[in-house]
């Protein structure tokens, strides 16, 4: 790896610490629930550290926790860390909520359009993925959020046509030009409604190995619609037997048990690493000074 980015990722890997280290600190004082997930957990069990390659964080909460947490990082955190909850802003970015830090900015990022978005997202980010409970029609549960997604990208600054293929792109052209008729909070709270349809995820107090409102089965609700993700259930034992622990940067995290089960699922074989040409960051490898 090239030495200036292997110099990014190194100061991006600091941030990404502190960032996760601050959600941990808030989480334990207010006794809310949180798992590493997606690359971080990864990362956490194949590396006991993050991906060396990867620059940003991502974790995980059952609804319930989620919007206790909200409450509590507005609260409670680091002035440093800025929470960015996607439904308060005018622009769509995607359905997800993240902290950025502030302490550092990069000169560009590989989605671009930085000032469109006013430099929010020009920052080492931490994202923020909800559990909800599926509702009873989940597929037409789904399709409606693909629908709503076409609709919100009508408020990107350009949309990129070419990821889809046959009437999909004149269904992605039509909605997205409707779309920016709509203003984007009123999509963003019809987003958000859609999530919790089938009702509120958590974990019984006190009492972890029951689950209420009676439904067994969870969705990543704003990981709609990456292709890994469309349509993958969860069933509530990776949650309600845990949390397991694993090491970054020699810190215990939280992580749902039978990750083994939940790795394979989402990565198949996950110890594997991939290609060299893969190996490189995702957002960005130059920090303005």
């Amino acid at each position: 790896m090239e030495k200036e980015v292997q110099d990014y990722l190194d100061r991006v890997h600091e941030s990404d610490f502190a960032m996760l280290s601050e959600v941990d600190r808030i989480c334990k004082k207010y006794d809310i629930q949180y798992y590493l997930h997606g690359g971080t957990f990864l990362g956490a069990v194949r590396h006991q550290d993050f991906i060396p390659w990867d620059d940003d964080v991502d974790i995980l909460f059952l609804r319930a926790d989620y919007e206790r947490f909200l409450d509590a990082f507005e609260k409670e955190a680091d002035p440093r860390f800025q929470l960015l909850r996607f439904e308060r802003y005018p622009q769509f970015f995607d359905f997800i909520s993240k902290i950025a830090d502030t302490e550092l900015t990069y000169e560009g990022t590989t989605f671009g359009a930085e000032d469109f978005y006013e430099n929010r997202y020009s920052h080492p980010t931490l994202d923020l993925f909800v559990f909800d409970i599926e509702d009873d029609n989940h597929k037409w549960q789904l399709i409606r959020m693909k629908l709503l997604y076409a609709l919100a990208m009508g408020h990107r600054p350009y949309v990129d046509y070419s990821k889809f293929k046959g009437i999909m792109k004149v269904v992605a052209f039509v909605l997205a030009n409707v779309g920016k008729l709509i203003p984007f909070k009123k999509i963003a709270m019809k987003y958000i409604g859609l999530q919790m349809q089938g009702g509120i995820a958590r974990l019984a107090d006190g009492d972890n190995d029951k689950f209420y409102d009676g439904k067994k089965v969870l969705f990543i609700s704003n990981e709609q619609p990456d292709p890994r993700y469309w349509g993958l259930d969860f069933d509530v034992e990776h949650l309600v037997y845990g949390p397991d622990t694993a090491l970054i940067r020699g810190k215990e995290f939280p992580i749902p048990k039978l990750h083994d089960k939940w790795l394979k699922k989402t990565y198949g074989d996950y110890m594997a690493l991939p290609p060299k040409e893969k190996q490189v960051p995702m957002h960005v490898n130059i920090i303005k000074e």
